[in-house]
């Protein structure tokens, strides 16, 4: 199945740059056989124009966890075996290479949130950038918001089998807008600041309804750039040399959000303003990698209501620590992740709203890097219900293994 989805790929993308070069008026180079190389960026279609690329990826993540009965029982209450992502991607430069284009499928159930929208909601990415300069780009289309770190980091590149509980309640994930990034060094030191006005909705939305998004992100790396992009990478696969550092803070902010999660979630009953702030930090050197993020959400009403159902928006604040180190001379690696989410007083009171903490023990095996690779993580939950007054808890065990180009 992965071949054919290759080749159709490769062939469609081949005949429409084929009709492009054919519909110009002055003659240009045939586009017959276009080089195909496969390597650590998966399967590239070079144009004979010199400029154009085709690059093709694909991925498949399998899941198995179980999850005990409670803290002291450790029958098993639940357990799950599924694909967690089965994604194909198509990125290249079009004719000119300030003219990038990226699209990303996936298929799996669980990376659908048809739950949510009550479709199979296989569009995750479908934007076109322009390169303005060489610090300054702009893109338009469905992407990621340059919201929290781990969210901004690809699934491809975790090291765990999935992100933590914080980056779940409080990310803003993809949106359709427009995107503006600007980066620049003064001497070894780097910040970017990145911002995007979007539908406020989430991916493929439905015609808005007069609100829109806007969010921004601001990036500082003092002892300049990470090896190879290792910012957005978990883990320090790259084992940098010299100690890298990045500080980054920013905000999005949902005027008339029609979800629960502002891009996420099942629909309010009403449209709520929804505030989101994030700060992060992350180090690296040598194998060893320390990452910091808290997230802030506020709404001035989050609870909306329809006869005696409720809906409300997750307003509170959460924060994540996540430590590993790649064993010297190995491609083993542990993990600690600790983190805590807590709701805001103005949802504190509703039965189905619970606080929690949760301290998990990962790790690592990398084949291929992040292409191919074997993870896995232990870990304990705790829940608290401040309207009731009850605590629980439980122990899961998680499983993954990751193949892909």
């Amino acid at each position: 199945m992965v071949r054919i989805y290759v080749y159709t790929f490769v062939t469609a993308a081949s005949c429409a740059l084929i009709g492009a070069r054919a519909g110009r008026a002055q003659p240009a180079p045939a586009f017959p056989n276009p080089a195909i190389t496969l390597d650590g960026k998966g399967i590239t279609v070079n144009g004979t124009d010199g400029v154009t690329t085709l690059n093709f990826r694909f991925r498949v993540q399998q899941l198995a966890s179980a999850t005990s009965e409670s803290e002291t029982d450790y029958g098993i209450k639940r357990t799950n075996l599924a694909i967690r992502r089965m994604r194909l991607r198509l990125e290249g430069t079009l004719r000119d290479p300030r003219l990038r284009v990226n699209v990303q499928l996936s298929f799996s159930r669980g990376d659908m949130d048809q739950e949510s929208t009550s479709f199979a909601n296989v569009l995750r990415d479908a934007n076109v950038t322009w390169q303005f300069t060489p610090h300054l780009a702009g893109a338009f289309g469905q992407a990621k918001l340059p919201g929290n770190r781990q969210r901004l980091v690809s699934s491809s590149e975790l090291q765990s089998p999935d992100r933590s509980p914080v980056n779940a309640l409080f990310t803003a994930d993809r949106d359709v807008g427009a995107f503006l990034s600007y980066s620049r060094d003064i001497g070894k030191v780097r910040y970017v600041i990145r911002g995007a006005v979007s539908s406020g909705e989430g991916r493929n939305p439905q015609a808005g309804d007069g609100g829109l998004a806007y969010t921004t992100r601001w990036e500082l790396l003092p002892l300049g750039a990470f090896t190879t992009g290792g910012d957005y990478v978990e883990g320090d696969l790259a084992r940098e040399p010299t100690l890298k550092v990045s500080f980054a803070a920013g905000l999005s902010r949902n005027d008339r959000a029609i979800r629960t999660g502002g891009q996420l979630g099942p629909a309010l009953f009403a449209p709520r303003g929804i505030t989101t702030y994030f700060a992060d930090a992350l180090l690296k050197k040598r194998g060893v990698a320390v990452a910091v993020e808290y997230a802030h959400r506020v709404s001035p009403d989050p609870i909306t209501r329809s006869g005696a159902s409720i809906r409300h928006v997750y307003a509170g604040q959460g924060v994540n620590v996540q430590t590993s180190w790649l064993l010297p001379h190995s491609s083993w690696e542990p993990m600690l992740r600790y983190s805590a989410v807590t709701p805001a007083r103005s949802i504190q009171a509703l039965s189905t709203v619970e606080a929690l903490q949760e301290s998990a023990l990962g790790l690592a095996r990398y084949v291929n890097g992040h292409r191919i690779k074997m993870n896995g993580e232990f870990f304990h939950t705790r829940y608290r219900n401040a309207a009731a007054d009850r605590r629980r808890g439980d122990w899961t065990l998680r499983l993954g293994a990751e193949v892909g180009i």
